[in-house]
């Protein structure tokens, strides 16, 4: 398992998944998974270790470096990706922006 102060040391990725349990250096941030409610569920990773994506959710608090396991984290389906890329988000009072899910 991977230090959180070691994660820039693993290889770059990027991909959006959609995920449920999430470890910030703070503690549990997980989140149910609810089809309703899908881009909650959404989290951008650029990093991976034998178990685990590290990145962070779409929406929230802006935690970084969030810890996704593998075990409880999965691809979109292709419904999921074109649902996604209808949507925009937005940071406090940022210019929203579109997803480009993929």
């Amino acid at each position: 398992m991977t230090n959180f102060d070691d994660i820039d040391k693993l290889p770059k990725i990027d991909k959006y998944l959609i995920g449920t349990t999430a470890i910030a250096k703070l503690g549990d941030i997980s989140r149910e998974f609810d089809k309703d409610c899908l881009i909650e569920n959404l989290c951008h990773v650029n990093r991976e270790d034998d178990k685990n994506y590290y990145g962070m959710w779409i929406t929230g608090f802006g935690f970084f470096n969030v810890k996704f396991p593998k075990e409880t984290t999965r691809e979109l389906t292709q419904e999921e990706i074109e649902y996604c890329n209808t949507k925009r988000v937005r940071i406090n009072n940022q210019p929203s922006m579109s997803l480009k899910v993929n």
